[in-house]
């Protein structure tokens, strides 16, 4: 009994804490990347428009130096937590009520959805940076980002549909990419409590 209160403490301290060392990186990054070129186009993505990803909005030529090195590993990243800590639990019905390891499920998967967030506006600055990426994912990519939360919320309640649609999205991200010779590995052990930039 008391490895179980004690197990779930661990779990609420996580909870708490995590997320608020997630967005102290997150303001932190926020601040050394405001000089970089995009900048203006990924403030105005974040800032409720729907990034449209068009020709117009792309570079000519790359404007960042090792912009799809830096996609491919911020997406592999994403996509990676997104298939750990949501998806695979999702399939195998931990998110279910009476689910042995629910409560942790949970704890995980909503620090996951803050980490992927995270890791896709990352690689959504990257990939504004390359033309080529740039015209065929910017706006895919940018949908992740902005699901991805919802979708875990929709499960909460019991709804899963949300998180089918960010694994279809995924998938043509992933694809697109790959038709334009950047394939994505993922990394399915990142570290949800450190913030790489």
């Amino acid at each position: 009994m008391t490895t179980r209160v004690t197990r779930r403490l661990a779990v609420l301290l996580m909870i708490l804490v995590a997320p608020i060392a997630l967005l102290a990186g997150c303001k932190k990054s926020d601040s050394s990347s405001s000089a970089a070129p995009s900048s203006a186009a990924v403030s105005t993505s974040q800032s409720g428009s729907a990034p449209s990803g068009s020709a117009t909005d792309c570079p000519t030529s790359n404007t960042t130096s090792f912009a799809k090195t830096k996609f491919v590993a911020h997406s592999g990243l994403a996509f990676g937590a997104f298939h750990r800590y949501l998806y695979k639990p999702y399939r195998a019905g931990t998110f279910t009520k009476g689910a042995d390891g629910r409560l942790t499920a949970f704890a995980k998967g909503g620090l996951a959805a803050l980490f992927i967030k995270r890791e896709i506006r990352l690689a959504s600055e990257d990939v504004k940076a390359n033309p080529t990426l740039c015209r065929a994912i910017a706006a895919p990519l940018a949908r992740i980002g902005d699901t991805v939360q919802a979708a875990f919320d929709k499960v909460k309640s019991g709804d899963a549909s949300g998180i089918d649609g960010v694994e279809s999205a995924i998938t043509s991200v992933s694809s697109s990419s790959k038709k334009d010779g950047v394939d994505i590995t993922e990394n399915d052990n990142p570290d949800l409590n450190s913030a790489p930039s």
